[in-house]
């Protein structure tokens, strides 16, 4: 009888997996994890303005854009004529900004839209469909006080950029 209990003892021993439960899984059964890089994006093409704020941040293969006014990135100066000029200006900056990062339209999943005017919604949705007219991202519109430089929008995103 001892002889079977030893030998019951000694298999137990031999086999940790089924006798002991570890506490952390073993790190061949991590998911392998790559830290991701976070690159600032800056183009020429659209307006850099000297404060401290990048025109868009890519963490990975999200690209973070800043809020855009209707700017013109030549004489960075609002564009005259209101809420539709501003507009066409800010998705011109966006597309100059998602060319720099490697993207385009295509690839925004949010946009994020503040009227001074939500009187003005229907002439904003009218140039933002000349922009995306199908597979619309995801959006968020809110009117506000204010806007500087008295415009009377801005509008920020966020895309996805698929380098595969």
């Amino acid at each position: 009888m001892r002889h079977v209990l030893v030998a019951l003892i000694l298999v137990c021993a031999f086999q940790p997996n089924q006798t002991r439960r570890r506490k952390t899984p073993c790190s061949r059964h991590k998911p392998y994890c790559k830290p991701v890089t976070k690159k600032i994006i800056e183009t020429d093409k659209a307006p850099i303005i000297p404060l401290p704020f990048s025109q868009a941040v890519l963490a990975g293969n999200t690209l973070y854009m800043s809020g855009q006014l209707g700017i013109d990135p030549v004489t960075l100066q609002l564009v005259p004529g209101g809420l539709i000029p501003e507009t066409e200006q800010i998705f011109k900056n966006f597309r100059a900004v998602l060319k720099a990062a490697g993207g385009s339209l295509k690839d925004v999943v949010k946009v994020t839209v503040f009227l001074t005017d939500l009187r003005e919604y229907s002439a904003f949705n009218a140039v933002y469909m000349k922009y995306f007219p199908k597979d619309f991202p995801a959006r968020s519109s809110c009117q506000v006080v204010a806007i500087s430089q008295g415009a009377q929008l801005e509008v920020d995103a966020i895309a996805v950029i698929d380098k595969c």
